[in-house]
């Protein structure tokens, strides 16, 4: 009887010993997993800290290359391993028993597949810079220019194809041509003096584009150039492509050595700037048939941003500029209308142009008699809403009731304190009236005060004439995810 019972002791002790020891294995499989994930995190938070710091990208080291390749060999010869039942296999039961660990197995791959996608992403510059270093390296001994420029173009879309492949297999539910669908407006509806959603950036950084122009043609190319294509930005906000400028070939644009500038009608919301954003350039000529049309840029820029910058695209056959400013702390603006109110003269008979800038970019100058004076220094930072020179016979675009047809309608509009109740006007939008000489027969700007939602009202005089300006305000959305 004693015999009996202490087998039986003995057994049971076997079996718990048996089932600390499985619990005991999962427990240090799950740290060494976790342990591997923080391992892959701590990296990427260094890596992270490496490019806030300004490490150039471009001035890696062949050790610094050696050293990712093997850690990526690693990682893949750790994660290569054949799978097989601990048990045999069986039905699952009703009640899901036994299946906990293998959920939270799969989601811990899921998590890691989210971090490999975004370590990829980090390191795709590096694989475009080393394939763009090969690009030049290419000879072209024995070519006339003609064929030299042709290859060479041949060779810049095969990169941009490259970007294009890595853009998507970054981003899965995005195709590369989406255009983003988050509203400017998005936070609009909100009531005043009521927290925003958690979704909501007031203190977000993002970019202001101004103007986008050919400074410079080469090769066999002459002015004037008849232009079609895209250029965009592309944020971490939503993956997808907020349109700069965007013109199909039956409605390409006419550029001269003394008008080069392409009309931008975007973008269409903030271009989040927390992290780097991607400026995107594919431009066409248009020749007397379509089979004749050639490329003139496939470029792509990794922006990490400045104060103030002009990026430089370059190739063979032109330079061109992309001038934007970083704002700290700024919220979305939409010109919902500008209309001349009823009662008055037509101030615009001859044309006209509304820009506005934001920061408004003024200096106190000092005349001979001491006497201050604040000049407004912006006409390099200026976002063009309307110009009537790039309209139709030089006309504005009106419609009924006398609202204007702008053809740019946001803005992003830093926020400055005045107090810790209010904000600063930090907005000014300028009207300018033209003459029929071509001069400037009126002009006139308006401080406008911004707000993180809500609508505002605002009235200028032009030239005798009464202007409206309708304006929705909203915070930034820092993902799609919403």
């Amino acid at each position: 009887m004693v015999g009996a019972k202490s087998s039986s002791i003995s057994k049971q002790k076997t079996k718990i010993d048996k089932t600390a020891t499985r619990e005991e294995k999962q427990q240090m499989e799950n740290k060494e997993m976790q342990g591997t994930l923080s391992t892959h995190e701590d990296k990427e938070k260094e890596v992270q800290g490496e490019m806030e710091g300004g490490e150039s990208s471009s001035m890696i080291s062949k050790r610094q290359i050696r050293k990712l390749c093997q850690e990526l060999r690693a990682t893949l010869d750790y994660l290569s391993l054949d799978i097989e039942p601990a048990a045999p296999l069986r039905e699952p039961t009703e009640d899901g028993t036994g299946e906990g660990t293998i959920h939270a197995i799969l989601e811990q791959f899921e998590d890691l597949r989210g971090r490999i996608s975004r370590l990829r992403r980090k390191l795709l510059p590096f694989k475009e810079r080393y394939e763009e270093e090969l690009a030049r390296r290419d000879t072209y001994e024995g070519l006339d220019e003609e064929e030299k420029a042709r290859k060479k173009m041949d060779k810049e879309e095969k990169l941009f194809d490259s970007y294009r492949q890595g853009t998507e297999f970054s981003s899965r539910r995005v195709t590369f041509t989406q255009q983003t669908t988050l509203s400017p407006m998005h936070f609009t509806h909100c009531t005043p003096g009521l927290p925003l959603p958690y979704n909501a950036e007031t203190e977000g950084v993002s970019v202001q584009v101004y103007s986008f122009k050919i400074t410079e043609i080469r090769c066999d190319l002459r002015w004037p150039l008849q232009v079609y294509g895209v250029v965009a930005a592309r944020d971490n906000s939503d993956r997808k492509r907020n349109i700069i400028f965007d013109r199909p070939r039956h409605d390409c644009q006419k550029l001269t050595s003394d008008d080069p500038f392409l009309r931008l009608t975007g973008p269409s919301r903030a271009i989040m700037a927390l992290s780097p954003v991607d400026f995107e350039v594919q431009l066409k000529l248009k020749g007397a048939t379509e089979c004749e049309d050639r490329s003139l840029m496939n470029r792509r820029k990794h922006y990490i941003g400045s104060t103030s910058d002009t990026l430089t695209f370059e190739n063979c056959l032109c330079t061109a500029e992309l001038r934007v400013e970083r704002l700290s702390g700024s919220v979305q603006a939409t010109f919902v209308s500008v209309r001349v109110v009823r009662g008055g003269p037509w101030p615009f008979e001859y044309g006209g142009r509304i820009a506005c800038s934001s920061p408004p970019h003024e200096v106190v100058c000092v005349d001979p008699k001491g006497i201050a004076e604040v000049v407004d220094n912006s006409s390099c930072f200026q976002v063009v809403l309307l110009d009537s020179r790039d309209c139709v016979c030089g006309k504005m675009p009106v419609g009924k009731y006398g609202f204007l047809d702008l053809s740019r309608r946001f803005v992003s509009v830093q926020l400055r304190k005045e107090n810790s109740r209010q904000f600063k006007d930090s907005l000014k939008v300028f009207f300018q009236a033209y003459s029929k000489s071509g001069g400037i027969a009126a002009q006139a700007d308006v401080k406008i005060r911004p707000k993180t939602c809500n609508i505002s009202q605002h009235t200028c005089d032009l030239g005798g004439s009464k202007v409206e300006i309708t304006v929705a305000w909203s915070a930034i959305v820092r993902t799609d995810l919403c």
